[in-house]
């Protein structure tokens, strides 16, 4: 059955290519990993094989167009285009649209959680029409620390590739409050995104291969969770 994860393999799957060659991947990483496809098409069938209900995601899509276009970043929706994909922002995947799409007709609950209001005004207008989101305006460890059940599938993409310690740090306080508060269900899931993005390496020199999650993922493993998928985004499982 197609839905919108089949609809947008194209873009998932080459979303990298003007900003990082498998040439670069090899250098980097040594090997040319799996895109965002394969990582979310693997959550999903597992959350619908599971009767999961809860997506939660750490990091709105905050902008109407990819970066190398006019109106990256931008409020004006005048860049919004919701019928051609082509322009949108892939290179930050688009999960929240994604998601959105995914849920309709369903009783699955979807919240997005972003520190910007303006970045949820934004997400709020590539997602107008569809039901069964929640927007939050609020700090990823805020939100965490007030949750008071278990969420089946997390997406954290909180924080920018530079500087790439601050945004690290802030993934393992995020995994920390995860671990405290037992947040995750049983055989839930915890999808981070650009793993293996070039870009710590390229402007940084990161000699990690986990990029921002070069804490959280070896704290996670450490409190519950084991890797499932290993690729440009990781996918764990809390067993």
């Amino acid at each position: 059955m197609s839905d919108a994860i089949d609809k947008y393999k194209k873009y998932m799957d080459e979303a990298h290519t003007p900003y990082c060659t498998d040439e670069q991947f090899i250098e980097y990483f040594g090997r040319v990993p799996k895109f965002r496809y394969d990582t979310l098409r693997y959550c999903w069938d597992y959350f619908l094989e599971n009767n999961f209900k809860l997506v939660v995601e750490l990091g709105t899509s905050r902008s109407f167009v990819d970066g190398k276009q006019e109106g990256c970043n931008e409020d004006n929706i005048k860049y919004w285009q919701p019928d051609n994909p082509d322009v949108w922002d892939w290179s930050a995947g688009c999960f929240t649209r994604v998601i959105s799409e995914l849920i309709q007709g369903t009783d699955i609950e979807f919240m997005t959680v972003d520190l910007e209001s303006r970045h949820i005004k934004r997400s709020k207008v590539m997602t107008e029409g569809f039901d069964n989101i929640e927007y939050f305006v609020m700090s990823s460890e805020d939100f965490l620390e007030g949750g008071d059940g278990q969420i089946d599938f997390l997406y954290m993409d909180t924080g920018d590739m530079t500087p790439i310690e601050y945004t690290s740090q802030l993934h393992l306080r995020e995994a920390e409050i995860i671990v405290e508060k037992d947040l995750i269900s049983p055989g839930g899931l915890i999808l981070i995104d650009d793993v293996r993005n070039a870009t710590p390496k390229q402007i940084s020199k990161e000699e990690s291969d986990y990029g921002k999650a070069k804490y959280s993922i070896p704290y996670l493993e450490e409190n519950g969770f084991e890797i499932v998928m290993d690729e440009y985004q990781v996918v764990m499982k809390k067993v």
